[in-house]
């Protein structure tokens, strides 16, 4: 499993979790998946196009171990 592969992995359970307790996430839920959005953000963070301060992909650093940073997340999904 590659870097991306695992943050990918971690950020779709963040998402499903948020989905399911968070009121703020509601629209989304309603538009697509966790494993959709998670793989629209983890291809968008590779261009940087991505906004990183939601909190499905602080969750994401958390859980891979990286800062939460443009720079640590790009690293981190290119290794």
């Amino acid at each position: 499993m590659t870097n991306r592969d695992t943050f990918r992995a971690h950020l779709e359970a963040a998402y499903t979790d948020l989905f399911a307790t968070d009121p703020e996430y509601a629209y989304v839920a309603s538009r697509t998946t966790p494993a959709a959005l998670a793989e629209r953000m983890t291809a968008s963070l590779e261009k940087g196009t991505a906004n990183k301060d939601g909190e499905g992909i602080r969750r994401a650093c958390r859980a891979v171990g990286i800062r939460h940073t443009y720079r640590a997340i790009t690293a981190y999904l290119r290794a």
